[in-house]
Order: structure tokens, then C-alpha cells, then sequence
């Protein structure tokens, strides 16, 4: 494994020690959790926007949804989760359906039951909907009260918004 910068940390290094700015991955022990360095680049720039913003990131790259908690300039923690990578082997869809969502972050237990009734039914919007619930409800810590700004396209923005969660998509 590449070695990276390690939380918390800068969200573009400008130290000596790095005179051209190049941006390495971000790397968290504990949780165990890694940004690869082109996806820190799009992070980096949100945060050259905005030097003094505080509030979280989202960004989704190779299967692996990411959360990231940023605060002046500086990425303090995050999380990864592979749901992108789940709802593709599983069968998911684009969109999730927001019941199967709404059930899994209301009861996130139950979430191999949803998914077995959801599978047998064919049902490719209840997968995404189950698994995105399922993340929201364990990443509850990093947008519950926060400005969230999403990365990319995906299936995030309403799910955040029904949840009062200002959040914008860049």
C-alpha cells in the first residue's frame, strides 16, 4: 500500500516539504479509512473555494462512497463505504426507492432481510434504496447537522434533503 498523508491533515499540503503541492492519498487509522489522491484533488479544490468552510464532503470513487469532515481547510476524519459496489452486485438500480430507504435508515437491523426480500422480488430500486439507508443511518454522525456538499452525480441529495440536511450537489 501507498503511503499517504495522514488525518487530520491539509486538504492540499502547502508546506515546505511539499513545494509544488502534490497531493498524496489520505490515510486514517481508526477507523481504517483511504482517499485516493485523484479524489483528494476534487476535494481540495472545494475546499480552495471555500478556505474557511466547515462541513462535510462527499465524494463517490471505484465502488467506494466516501464522507469526509472538513474544517478549515483541513480534512479531519471520514468514512468509507462500499454501497456504490454493493447495489452494482447486487442488481440495484440508478435510483433507489425511497420506501426500501426509509425502512432501512428507520431499522438498519434488518437490512440482509430487506435485501433478500428485494432480491427475490427482482427489485433493483428497493436494493440501492435498502443499502443508501443503510449508509445514511451509519454515517447519521457526519451529516446530522452539517452543510453537506456532494461530489458527482448520485442517489444522495434527495435522501439528505428529506432528512433536513443542507445539502448541495457540485
Amino acid at each position: 500500500m501507498t503511503p499517504g498523508d495522514r488525518l487530520p491533515t491539509k486538504a492540499r499540503p502547502d508546506g515546505p516539504d511539499d513545494p509544488h503541492g502534490a497531493l498524496r492519498d489520505l490515510v486514517q487509522d481508526t477507523p481504517p479509512a483511504r482517499l485516493p489522491s485523484e479524489l483528494r484533488a476534487q476535494v481540495a479544490r472545494v475546499v480552495d473555494d471555500c478556505p474557511n468552510w466547515d462541513g462535510v464532503i462527499t465524494i463517490a470513487g471505484a465502488g467506494v462512497h466516501h464522507w469526509l469532515h472538513v474544517s478549515a481547510g483541513e480534512v479531519i476524519s471520514m468514512m468509507g463505504f462500499l454501497t456504490p459496489q454493493l447495489i452494482a452486485d447486487l442488481g440495484g438500480a440508478d435510483h433507489p426507492d425511497q420506501t426500501a430507504l426509509s425502512d432501512t435508515m428507520t431499522r438498519p437491523e434488518r437490512l440482509a432481510a430487506h435485501l433478500r426480500s428485494a432480491h427475490l422480488s427482482g427489485d433493483g430500486a428497493a436494493i440501492t434504496g435498502h443499502l443508501i439507508g443503510a449508509e445514511l443511518a451509519a454515517a447519521k454522525v457526519y451529516w446530522l447537522g452539517q452543510e453537506v456538499r456532494l461530489i458527482g452525480q448520485g442517489p444522495y441529495l434527495e435522501p439528505l434533503q428529506a432528512q433536513g440536511v443542507s445539502a448541495t450537489c457540485l
